[in-house]
């Protein structure tokens, strides 16, 4: 996969509010997230993570500042930003094929339609090919989407935003639904193109991952203002940062793993925000307002 190095490049989001008709998430946050790093976003529930994701992807507007990607807005970045939403976000009932679903990462490129007939470039093919080999669908990829397990969805929306060989990639939960083996694969794919100069930008709940692969950390808690924190997960992941950015989740950092403690004798144990509840805003594939999840 070819891709252009970005390593200067940055996500720049200045006095931005932005939310949900009549439901307001962030007031006035201001964050710089460097270029050619691998970044993770972690908080609480509700506590702004897709949110600022699709912020940065420009699904969601802005009412009041400004986000720039590499100095320019959302839209006129589209051309080299992967994203991928969750899971949830995306109507599986579409009938088309895993191929199809992978080939729509292309759509903002050399695609002409001429007498009702899209024309694929040479370069999207082999694109896509590459796509659906790293995230191991290629033998999947004449299957309809209805017919795929939760992991298998998974993968074949990473390969979609992978298709469009993006120099900035903004991944929403992309390891939940994976096994440990794909969980695995998915992190080496991701660090050999940081390596490469691209930029990752991934929400997670899997704190266990944190220390071991971002390069860097920003703890959002929407509630609490914004960002809580920023900076190299071992030294940013403090006992008083996990506190304010998991609320009532009391959060101690201890011999490299997090654990929670809500009071009880018998609470003390490795937090997982698997279940999570998540404020969900539609893409552009199933934009259908707003709903809570």
């Amino acid at each position: 996969m070819t891709i252009t190095p970005v390593s200067g490049a940055e996500v720049a989001i200045r006095g931005v509010s932005v939310g949900y008709p009549g439901h307001p998430v962030f007031e006035d946050l201001t964050l710089n997230i460097p270029g050619g790093v691998f970044t993770g976003i972690i908080g609480g529930n509700g506590s702004g993570k897709s949110t600022l994701l699709k912020t940065i992807a420009g699904l969601l507007a802005p009412s009041h500042g400004e986000v720039l990607i590499g100095g320019e807005s959302p839209e006129d970045a589209r051309g080299y930003l992967g994203y991928m939403p969750q899971v949830s976000n995306v109507d599986w009932r579409f009938p088309i094929t895993v191929r199809e679903l992978v080939e729509m990462g292309r759509y903002h490129f050399s695609w002409l339609r001429r007498v009702g007939r899209i024309i694929r470039s040479r370069e999207d093919q082999i694109a896509v090919d590459r796509a659906l080999e790293m995230m191991d669908v290629r033998n999947l990829q004449n299957r309809q989407i209805t017919e795929l397990s939760g992991g298998q969805r998974k993968r074949a929306l990473i390969a979609r935003a992978l298709a469009r060989q993006p120099r900035i990639l903004l991944l929403d939960e992309p390891s939940a639904a994976l096994d440990a083996v794909s969980d695995d694969h998915l992190f080496d794919i991701l660090c050999d193109l940081t390596e490469m100069g691209t930029s990752v930008i991934m929400t997670t709940h899997d704190l266990s991952t944190v220390i071991e692969h971002y390069s860097e950390v920003i703890c959002i808690n929407a509630a609490e203002g914004g960002v809580i924190a920023q900076g190299d997960p071992s030294t940013a992941l403090t006992e008083d940062v996990l506190r304010r950015t998991f609320g009532r989740e009391l959060a101690i950092l201890s011999r490299g793993d997090v654990h929670v403690d809500d009071g009880r004798q018998d609470a003390h144990h490795t937090i997982n925000l698997g279940d999570e509840l998540q404020l969900h805003m539609d893409d552009h594939e199933h934009q259908e307002g707003h709903r809570h999840s």
